[in-house]
């Protein structure tokens, strides 16, 4: 493809299916208005007395009516594992790689509208560093390109060169590898079998995805779709290697956080602007431009041999809805933050390498299947009764086809599934009193980020027939994934979103209207697989009033674990390549805290030598710079919070029963959803805070929590205690045990309201964070090393069946005692400081410090945190959920000194408050502070 000079922001490739992106939706006319219906121009199949529908059912005895669905285990791969040919033929191994792809698939693909513009895509690729391509929603460009590379040879077999997709979403980047995996004929990567080894690689095929806590990708992965979080544990994670290396880091060709296993990085969803995003954009150009320096520096030294070649990086920004412009400027324009290299000798090479470059500009033209718009004619008073009555209507009036439908949050999500069951449940009555033909059956499926994989699998899954599925989503479902079946989109347009507030650290969840790049982006999802349709609930005026694109994340966040993995990278968060620069004050805190907790420091930078000592006839001056301290170092290695990483590192100076309990604690609190169920309704809200008494703890939330799950392992224990006795007497129907004993887990979690699914997400979590709390040296008292037996029987609570001999030895108590057959010296158990968790409470104030806060004399019930700003008072309630709130402990007949606390969060509501809270020693803050 020949380019044009000129700025590249003016660069338009039209090449085939290449061309200006037209409307992709043709809303009509709201002057043709039809009785009874909310559209002004509404399909005239819609249902006319839609309201006598509700009024009749609503006449109907209410039914109390809970979510039944259970979630589908994900379906079996059926592609075969892709052999790789022994001969060093590129071309030869691609096509060996690809044997297996089914021709029905391959036709399927040439349908999509990317396809036409297959050639022109590898041919920008290949002459140019960076290119931003916009396609349409339902275009295929997240399949397809990557696809398109592989087989244009862009991965390599050895040396490994792999090509990088990076998702906003955990389910994004799962979703997508297993779609591309059976596309491409290879094994499904989410059935990866848990092996390590030779067996693990001979296990894998080419595609896998990387997800926090969640790795499934082997040495045979080429086309590797990640979290955009992933992307930067990995570079960190070579920064850390080379760091403690210093025969790797003197090497130009060994340099660290160079992503050298990726021939290319395709950044997708690019517009959704996530902090996260904006630093693997920010890194990436600096990467970029240096492997390029680095690879014209090995070529001008006559290609030494004892030097391993870099390539250089391929990037490719693309999305749906995306100021083009602006990213091609900024990936056009000289890297700030690649002033200096100890990499490149040559100073020449690096100015080269770095200069401005040409980045030009695809757009994708068309979808495969059109979407048609409809917008109301009166804004919606209700938007959850709007919700309901447009779902109920097109369920009865419209073809065949799944209902995808976008919430605000949980809450709403599960209020409008309890309304749905109940007006479904009617309306077999309802058809056969109107004389209507009999609606189908209605499969309800929720999605949000707290489900796991296993639960959201119902969504994904087909639908059965003579069945609607509804499928009531947030936003994580706006972009990338495909559900099957969806056909009729209903929108509310409105989204939650996490507003952080610099000064006063309160972080408030906010319900705000969404922009119209991600309106348009949940109208894409109705199209995907035939001609669909899309029910605004706003006007269009409405519509066109919504901002173009949505406010960036990193102008409303918290930028501490952001400013942590820069400075663990070697980049100076300040002159770091931002595409929007964060709040100064913002950032500037973000720096404080990480220095409060140890794990920056500032240094003297001296001046650069000259023969007089000075620079511009000016006397040099010596300048700082933020260093990562030994500390900090460790702490970038941890895959959680500063705040939780610091708990963990100080947890292990404690002992390994203190570092087992801040670890535990740590996987409860990074999960998506709270272990313990909250009801809404205020008779079973009582029923729960009874059943959940017998885990409160008197020192809080946090010793609470902990109970909880140690509970609910001692409870699996139980089980598979009884059901091994019970194999052992004889004549006995294993599976009929074995299923026995599962329900009786989940009668308990029933009876105490403990959230089954969140408990096993949180045991995945841990399971994780104990390998790496292994790798980083931080031992805890369960780890293998520390048992006699180094069994870990309670770590997979579905296995009931387990003959482990430590399965009843190695479980932990009420308490958060840890027994184990033959104490080992390494292990230290004092009884009384572990019942009142004084090691756990300290550790947690070390990352916390921040958070803790003292009894305000001068109001009851308030408290005042010790760090304040200036335009902060600080004081604040604890939150009516925490087992320390007043009310409760009134109860509870009160007796409990709360001087000082430590809390996880603040949120707003009607007034400040904080969540999570425990008690502390005032001495304790007394004690930090002389420390400091």
């Amino acid at each position: 493809m020949s380019l044009s000079q000129g700025s590249p922001q003016k660069k338009r490739h039209h090449h085939d299916g290449l061309t200006s992106p037209k409307s992709f939706s043709n809303p009509s006319s709201p002057t043709k208005k039809l009785k009874k219906s909310k559209y002004a121009n509404a399909p005239s199949a819609m249902l006319s007395n839609a309201d006598e529908l509700l009024r009749s059912v609503s006449a109907s005895p209410s039914k109390a009516l809970g979510s039944s669905s259970r979630s589908a285990p994900p379906s079996p791969s059926r592609s075969n594992h892709a052999s790789t040919s022994n001969g060093s033929d590129p071309a030869a191994w691609i096509r060996d790689a690809l044997k297996n792809v089914d021709q029905r698939i391959l036709d399927s693909r040439t349908a999509l509208p990317i396809t036409s513009g297959k050639e022109a895509i590898i041919e920008a690729v290949r002459n140019n560093d960076t290119v931003v391509i916009l396609g349409e929603t339902g275009s295929g460009k997240t399949t397809q390109i990557p696809q398109f590379l592989f087989e244009a040879g862009f991965a390599r077999r050895a040396p490994i060169q792999m090509i990088g997709v990076t998702q906003p979403r955990r389910v994004a980047a799962t979703s997508l590898a297993r779609r591309v995996a059976v596309e491409m004929g290879q094994p499904d990567p989410a059935v990866l079998p848990s092996v390590k080894g030779k067996a693990r690689t001979a296990a894998g095929g080419l595609v896998g995805y990387s997800i926090r806590f969640e790795d499934r990708t082997t040495r045979n992965t080429r086309v590797k779709f990640m979290t955009d979080g992933m992307v930067l544990r990995e570079m960190i994670g070579d920064a850390a290697a080379s760091s403690t290396n210093s025969a790797s880091a003197s090497s130009p060709a060994l340099r660290s956080n160079l992503l050298l296993k990726y021939s290319v990085l395709i950044i997708d969803e690019a517009h959704e602007r996530t902090l996260r995003t904006d630093q693997v954009l920010g890194l990436a150009k600096r990467i970029q431009r240096e492997r390029k320096a680095i690879r014209q520096s090995w070529i001008a030294r006559g290609k030494p041999s004892g030097e391993p070649e870099v390539t250089e990086l391929k990037i490719i920004v693309m999305s749906a809805t995306l100021d083009a412009d602006r990213f091609a400027n900024f990936f056009a324009t000289p890297s700030t933050a690649l002033a200096v290299s100890p990499s490149i000798a040559d100073s020449k090479i690096l100015v080269a390498a770095n200069g401005k470059q040409e980045v030009p500009i695809l757009y994708v033209k068309g979808r495969q299947h059109e979407v048609t718009m409809f917008h109301t004619d009166q804004p919606a008073q209700e938007w959850t009764d709007a919700a309901l009555r447009t779902v109920l209507q097109i369920h009865v009036s419209r073809p065949p086809g799944d209902i995808l439908v976008f919430m605000t949050g949980q809450e709403e999500i599960d209020t409008l599934a309890r309304s749905l069951e109940l007006y479904s449940s009617e309306l077999p009555a309802w058809a056969e009193a109107e004389g209507k033909q009999l609606p189908m059956a209605v499969m309800i499926a929720p999605l949000y980020a707290a489900l796991g994989p296993s639960a959201s699998a119902k969504v994904f899954g087909p639908t059965p027939p003579r069945t609607r599925k509804i499928v009531l989503a947030t936003n994580i479902a706006e972009t990338s994934i495909t559900i099957p079946g969806i056909v009729f989109v209903v929108d509310c347009g409105l989204a939650k979103e996490k507003m952080y507030t610099p000064g006063t650290a309160v972080e408030t969840l906010q319900v705000q209207e969404i922009s119209q790049s991600a309106a348009r982006q949940r109208a894409g999802r109705a199209g995907r697989e035939r001609a669909g349709e899309c029910y605004r609930l706003y006007t269009q005026e409405a519509f066109q009033n919504l901002p173009l694109a949505g406010t960036p994340e990193i102008v409303r966040t918290d930028l501490a674990a952001a400013v942590l993995q820069l400075c663990a990278m070697g980049q100076d968060p300040y002159t770091f390549d931002w595409l929007d620069q964060p709040d100064r004050i913002g950032l500037q805190e973000s720096v404080l805290q990480l220095i409060q907790l140890g794990a920056l420091k500032i240094e003297a930078v001296p001046p650069t030598p000259t023969s007089n000592g000075q620079v511009n006839g000016k006397q040099a001056k010596t300048s700082a710079k933020l260093a990562l301290t030994p500390i900090g170092s460790k702490m970038a290695m941890l895959p959680v919070s500063p705040a939780y990483s610091r708990s963990l590192i100080a947890a292990a100076d404690r002992g390994p029963t203190v570092a087992r309990q801040t670890r535990d604690l740590i996987a409860i609190l990074s999960s998506d959803r709270s272990i313990l169920i909250e009801p809404s309704d205020p008779e079973k809200r009582d029923e729960a805070n009874r059943a959940k008494s017998t885990f409160v703890h008197p020192t809080g939330d946090h010793a609470t929590l902990l109970t909880v799950l140690y509970s609910y392992l001692a409870e699996v224990d139980k089980s598979r205690s009884m059901a091994k006795g019970r194999k052992l007497e004889g004549k006995v129907d294993v599976k009929v045990v074995e299923k026995e004993a599962r329900e009786g887990v989940k009668a308990w979690c029933s009876n105490h309201y403990v959230y089954e699914k969140a408990v096993k997400n949180v045991l995945h979590i841990r399971k994780q964070l104990r390998n790496i709390c292994r790798q980083q040296k931080i031992v805890c008292d369960d780890d293998p090393d520390q048992l006699v037996n180094g069994a870990d029987a309670e770590s997979d609570p579905d296995n009931l069946d387990s003959d482990s001999d430590t399965s009843s030895s190695s479980q932990p108590n009420r308490d958060g005692l840890f027994v184990t057959r033959k104490p080992t010296s390494t292990v230290t158990q004092d009884t009384e400081e572990d019942q009142h968790y004084i090691g756990l409470r300290q550790s947690l104030l070390e990352g916390r410090i921040s958070n803790a806060a003292l009894k305000n004399p001068s109001a009851p019930n308030t408290f005042k945190r010790i760090i304040t700003s200036a335009s902060s008072s600080g004081l604040f309630k604890v939150h009516p959920s925490s087992t320390l709130h007043p009310s409760k402990m009134a109860r509870e007949g009160g007796g409990r000194k709360m001087d000082a606390i430590l809390f996880e969060e603040l949120v707003f509501t009607s007034q400040t408050f904080a969540r999570t809270v425990s008690t502390i020693e005032p001495s304790w803050l007394q004690e930090f502070a002389q420390r400091g």
